[in-house]
């Protein structure tokens, strides 16, 4: 049979590594993809993460791995981590673990540039999964919207997400697969096993049809999400030093404004629903009434509005992007649009209609990612350094970012994802002007 695996992620020419466990799942993604890399212009590898969990028994999978893509020509990376140190040592439970180092990996190959994407065997029903551990965990819609098939900037990609895993044994029995079998996907005693085992086969038992129903639900549920999302971002403006945004908007879309502030400003996991609580609630607060946030970051009533800011406004100095010119830290930014004369040198020049909206000039975070103009994307530190810009002036560098993506670092480079094309009819000229000694 025909597995219907969606490619449209992948492009001719990209590099593909296919995460590999040794299970059906992923032996079957990955003979999927190496019987359709001709046809789709692509090259295929594989990468292999043993997380120090089964002792031996993943040990015995990573010596599978490495057999089986001897046997079919593919190349693997192989690592070790350590799951159960790591989860000790950072609070958190041996699953989270294993999936934070795996992804380090993942992104240590993407960064190296051994691949342009990472495509993992989710499948219909580990969706299905995914969105009831979710809402019985009481999730927010974000949550209720499952797994999407593309992540981190199409970088993580999911070509079985819409196949079903009997479909999945089928076609491994038919073309005669070899693979492994983690016996602890039997262990009840993991949460997500007992939804598995427990669970989801009485609900199919009443609902046959379930995992295309949760499927619809969650892609209504990702729909609503972004929608608000978008509200939340029209209310969100960029300050000095931080964002602001108006008292007296609804809820989620309060609460949205106060997670979307949170991410800008480099907060990425360590916040809770009690952090944006705790900020909405200063709506009802008179103005200087202020509240702490993580990451140096805290928020306050200031007449009209909500900001959240970062306590030392000098570390992290944060102006929205605007045609113009914009106050930037010892210097200004000018940005015009179309100018008479285009000269390569004479500043910065980009694809205007390439910037998306809600970008701002700030200082380089932790987890910046910048993507260089032969497409391969890496942490901004790497690309500094392989620059070899001097560490007092990359502590100085700003740069035009959307969350963690850097479009362009300022009086240095632009992003691939913004440079000039033929199709290109908005070109911005951009420098920098210093303005303080």
């Amino acid at each position: 049979m025909n597995l219907n695996a969606d490619f449209n992620n992948l492009l001719p020419g990209e590099t593909v590594a296919v995460g590999l466990s040794g299970g059906i799942d992923s032996v079957t993604l990955l003979s999927v993809l190496t019987q359709n890399a001709k046809r789709l212009g692509v090259n295929v590898v594989a990468v292999n993460v043993e997380h120090g969990i089964r002792k031996q028994a993943s040990i015995e999978d990573s010596r599978f791995c490495a057999t089986l893509c001897e046997k079919v020509g593919v190349k693997l990376y192989s690592f070790s981590v350590n799951a159960p140190d790591h989860a000790q040592r950072n609070g958190c439970s041996l699953e989270e673990s294993a999936r934070i180092l795996r992804y380090d990996c993942f992104f240590h190959l993407l960064d190296k540039g051994l691949c342009d994407k990472i495509a993992l065997a989710h499948h219909a029903d580990d969706q299905a999964e995914t969105i009831l551990f979710n809402i019985l965990r009481g999730s927010s819609l974000q949550g209720a919207s499952g797994m999407a098939t593309a992540d981190y900037g199409g970088k993580i990609i999911r070509p079985l997400l819409r196949v079903e895993r009997r479909d999945i044994e089928t076609f491994a029995k038919e073309n005669g697969l070899e693979y492994v079998v983690d016996e602890t996907n039997s262990d009840v005693r993991y949460t997500r096993n007992a939804l598995r085992k427990n669970v989801l086969p009485e609900i199919e038992r009443v609902f046959p049809a379930y995992r295309n129903s949760l499927a619809r639900f969650a892609d209504n549920c990702r729909s609503d999400d972004e929608y608000l999302t978008a509200l939340a971002e029209k209310s969100l403006n960029a300050v000095d030093g931080g964002f602001a945004f108006p008292v007296g908007l609804a809820y989620p879309i309060a609460s949205r404004c106060v997670i979307s502030a949170l991410k800008k400003l480099g907060v990425q996991k360590d916040y809770e629903k009690s952090h944006a609580d705790a900020v909405i609630a200063l709506s009802f607060s008179q103005t200087g009434k202020r509240v702490d946030l993580p990451a140096n970051l805290y928020a306050v009533r200031l007449y009209y509005n909500v900001v959240i800011k970062v306590k030392q406004a000098d570390n992290e100095v944060i102006a929205p992007f605007s045609l113009g010119e914009t106050p930037l830290g010892e210097g200004t930014i000018s940005a015009k649009l179309n100018p008479e004369k285009v000269a390569f040198g004479d500043g910065l020049y980009f694809d205007l209609d390439k910037l998306p909206e809600g970008c701002v000039f700030r200082k380089k975070l932790p987890g910046d990612r910048f993507t260089k103009f032969n497409g391969q994307t890496v942490s901004l530190k790497k690309f500094l350094t392989d620059k070899k810009v001097p560490a007092d002036r990359s502590n100085r560098t700003f740069v035009l970012a959307k969350e963690n993506i850097v479009y362009l670092i300022v009086d240095l480079e632009i992003s691939s994802l913004i440079k000039i094309d033929k199709t290109t009819s908005n070109i911005v000229q951009l420098k920098y002007f210093l303005t303080k000694e």
